[in-house]
């Protein structure tokens, strides 16, 4: 009975809370975005703490090939871009397999921390572009509301 019970609280304690994002526009990327999926998040919209970390799954398939990768995030509220500071700006440094190759599939999990921001509600913007320059292609790119807590 013991060996049961242990092996229950086990199972149970390194369980994490994570939502597949359904409710996200696509902004723009030239490749095929299958799945993004947001840790902990457990509703939509998902509810960010500031100065907490949050990871995404984005599972996608590049339609061309691509040397670099660079991440930009921000947050968009009537109109306005708030930039996010990245912890990779290099994409390609931190999960992504650079270059990356027109029809492979690939899962690129990034982890960004929620800036400190007055609370609101707000659609969070994550784009991969192909250069280092804002107003570079993008190769991902989506929005997604969440509430800043």
């Amino acid at each position: 009975m013991i060996k049961v019970y242990i092996l229950f609280v086990l199972s149970v304690v390194p369980c994490s809370i994570s939502i597949q994002l359904l409710n996200y526009a696509d902004c723009g990327s030239s490749a095929i975005i299958h799945s993004i999926l947001l840790e902990p998040c457990d509703a939509t919209p998902c509810i960010i703490h500031q100065l907490q970390n949050y990871t995404a799954r984005i599972n996608f398939t590049a339609r061309a090939n691509h040397k670099r990768a660079f991440n930009f995030a921000s947050s968009v509220t009537t109109g306005l871009n708030d930039k996010w500071s990245v912890p990779t700006f290099d994409a390609c440094t931190n999960d992504l397999k650079c270059p990356i190759q027109a029809g492979l599939a690939q899962i690129y999990t990034i982890t960004v921390t929620c800036p400190l921001a007055r609370p609101s509600r707000v659609a969070a913007k994550w784009e991969v572009k192909t250069g280092d320059d804002p107003n570079d292609p993008d190769i991902i790119c989506f929005v997604f509301p969440v509430e800043i807590v």
